[in-house]
């Protein structure tokens, strides 16, 4: 692990606190978060991602029919997922005050191939989740394990994972929707305008510029 990370804490916290107070102002009022990614196909197992101004690739090993060029699909998966706890655990340590001088997230993904393949009948592929999370701080150990526990608490990703989470595919066939599969609980559409997640503390755009140089 890198030594002595380099947190403005109060900034952390700063944000953390403004993002609660706009929504206490309506507390009634769902505050979406709804981060998007489209994938193309290139060839084969290579695709192409494109997600908040960023472009990337995404491939399968030589050994799974891809060519090992990037990372493959549910390794992008897990390090989402392990960067979202890193991310929470970061906000959480600002909020509660209870810092850290390193921390190093790994994500690990468990699921059973054979009811993919049919098999053997399983109710589901997926096995769970595992973080090991490693941290360096001069904290007690009760308040670092009072930590883990506000920011896996708070964690989309975990919370994605742990609950059964609503999936509503939409297929669309030369520019037309042709069929909608469900599976679960129906999920609200999308408020009109930004979604609150993408800017929960409402910047002003001049002042997200300004703050794009300058951090």
């Amino acid at each position: 692990m890198a030594e002595n990370v380099q947190i403005n804490w109060p900034k952390v916290k700063n944000i953390f606190e403004k993002a609660a107070a706009r929504m206490q102002e309506h507390p009634d009022q769902p505050a979406v978060g709804a981060p998007k990614a489209i994938v193309r196909v290139v060839k084969e197992r290579l695709f192409e991602a494109t997600a908040e101004g960023h472009s990337f690739q995404i491939d399968e090993p030589v050994a799974r029919g891809g060519e090992g060029l990037a990372p493959s699909p549910m390794a992008y998966f897990a390090a989402g997922a392990a960067a979202c706890l890193t991310s929470h655990i970061t906000q959480s340590a600002a909020f509660l005050e209870i810092h850290f001088t390193d921390l190093e997230v790994e994500a690990i993904v468990l699921w059973d191939n054979r009811r993919k393949f049919n098999i053997a009948d399983l109710d589901q592929a997926a096995l769970g989740m595992i973080f090991n999370i490693e941290i360096k701080s001069d904290e007690p150990r009760d308040k670092l394990v009072e930590l883990l526990k506000h920011a896996e608490d708070g964690c989309y990703a975990s919370d994605v994972v742990r609950n059964k989470t609503p999936l509503r595919a939409h297929l669309i066939v030369n520019g037309k929707e042709a069929y909608i599969h469900k599976n679960g609980a129906e999920i609200p559409d999308l408020p009109a305008g930004p979604a609150f997640g993408d800017n929960p503390t409402g910047m002003s755009k001049d002042e997200i510029e300004t703050r794009k140089q300058h951090d």
